[in-house]
């Protein structure tokens, strides 16, 4: 058991609130959880919408002020609040994002998606972990605050985004319009997850994702297989070897360039690495792999070398003809999305167009192969080390009981790079996930008790860091 602090007769009564309020809190996230508010395109905007206005009415509650949906055209509002009556004390802005995931499989949910529902200690509904359960952690613990001492420890900016789970494609045109309202001395992000259950983590490194997506056509017009199969290519068949080429037989990525400029993991990055277990086992059924299927990758990695380390290539959809109508056809052609995790080092649209010339050079039996970019994010990496720092490794070690793991992620989460890079702001990345949670998969759930300890870690964060200098 980690050795604990002295807290503040403020603190102390700050988390006497938090514990004694926390079926309030799980009511409300049960409430965000109802509102089916997917960014993905397909779907509505008015549920992304009422997403918007619920959180702003939710932060209007908590006794922030200066409350706002900032607007960017075609874009689901971002929720903007604040409480700036702190004076010489630093701010902090916070960032979640109200936006989900589609629900995906009905027939694989065994309650529906948007019907949040507690089943062992954990609450399942979509966005319950990922991340209304993040950003809700954070607002909960600065109502505490504001509900036993009538303020705040420091400045406090807000800020929920509405199209993380999209890419944050316009990102961009925010910063342009918005940067200045969202200057602070530290982030603290609530989008990321622990090392385990029970378990907590600062995580100091994120991949980002490039997607592109690839035609191939050997035909003017389906013809039929009979007539014609044996000297005609079949195009599906044309962009499975194109993609098979991509990889070597051990699944390591095989794309000339791609690697060019990466940095290897430094003797501090490799020696927190190794310190840290893995369970193969575990791991194996925690991504659900099927008795038999092999790990893959280049075989001179560690596990967490390739998921934080090492970029990562995926084919998320591919187009040919439904089952369902195909008749003997040879079809003319066939498509593929690819989306490549990238990692620090590494220039999202430079690497796709490292994909692009292996995929359009020296095409199998000539087809034509035409390849289109789609969109990137960028990886981010810190070293954790500084004041700000040293405060959420503190606070996550008093509200969990445990030491905090220090770890990267696989996943992207766009908004981080470009925000750090504006501000030149330390980003403090703490969330509510944990190994079981299945974010963006069917079944999506929190841990409950772990929620509760990220809601004790976040109250006595704000106090941490309420004592650092402010940046001029």
């Amino acid at each position: 058991m980690a050795t604990k602090t002295a807290h503040s007769p403020a603190l102390r009564a700050t988390l006497k609130n938090l514990d004694s309020r926390f079926d309030h809190w799980k009511s409300v996230l049960c409430d965000l959880v109802r509102i089916p508010g997917v960014s993905a395109a397909g779907f509505p905007a008015e549920p992304m919408r009422a997403s918007a206005e619920a959180t702003a009415a939710l932060l209007k509650r908590c006794g922030f002020d200066g409350i706002d949906l900032l607007e960017v055209e075609g874009v689901p509002p971002y929720v903007y609040a604040e409480w700036m009556k702190a004076p010489g004390r630093p701010t902090v802005l916070v960032y979640g994002h109200h936006d989900v995931v589609p629900p995906g499989r009905p027939e694989k949910w065994l309650s529906p998606p948007f019907e949040p529902v507690e089943r062992k200690g954990r609450l399942y509904g979509r966005g319950a972990a990922d991340d209304k359960g993040g950003f809700l952690a954070h607002v909960a613990a600065l109502a505490a605050w504001n509900e036993t001492s009538g303020a705040l420890p420091l400045n406090v900016k807000v800020l929920i985004e509405g199209e993380e789970e999209t890419g944050s494609t316009h990102l961009p045109q925010f910063l342009a319009r918005y940067a200045d309202r969202l200057e602070a001395d530290v982030l603290v992000l609530s989008d990321t997850s622990n090392f385990d259950t029970g378990i907590p983590a600062l995580t100091y490194r994120l991949r980002g994702v490039t997607q592109l997506d690839v035609e191939v056509s050997c035909l003017q017009q389906p013809v039929h297989s009979g007539m014609n199969g044996g000297p005609v290519p079949d195009a599906v068949q044309v962009l499975s070897m194109l993609l098979a080429r991509l990889s070597r037989a051990d699944g390591a990525l095989n794309v000339p360039g791609l690697m060019d400029g990466v940095p290897k993991p430094t003797k501090k990055e490799r020696a927190r690495m190794n310190a840290l277990p893995f369970d193969e086992k575990r791991f194996r059924k925690e991504a659900g792999l099927l008795p038999g299927v092999k790990l893959w990758g280049d075989p001179k990695a560690t596990p967490y070398e390739k998921l934080w380390f090492l970029p990562s290539l995926t084919v998320i959809a591919f187009e040919a003809r439904p089952i369902v109508g195909s008749s003997n056809q040879i079809i003319e052609a066939a498509r593929a999305r690819l989306s490549l995790r990238t990692v620090a080092g590494m220039d999202g649209k430079k690497a796709a167009k490292a994909l692009q010339r292996a995929l359009e050079q020296d095409p199998p039996f000539g087809a034509r192969v035409e390849t289109r970019f789609v969109r990137a994010s960028s990886a981010w990496s810190c070293e954790p080390e500084g004041p700000a720092f040293d405060a959420a490794i503190d606070a996550l070690r008093e509200g969990f009981g445990k030491e905090p793991v220090l770890m990267g992620a696989g996943g992207a989460i766009g908004f981080v790079k470009p925000f750090s890079d504006v501000l030149g702001a330390p980003c403090l990345l703490m969330g509510v996930e944990d190994p079981p949670s299945a974010a963006h998969s069917e079944n999506e759930s929190l841990h409950l008790g772990d929620w509760k300890k990220v809601m004790r870690s976040a109250a006595i964060l704000y106090e941490r860091l309420a004592g650092l200098p402010t940046r001029d």
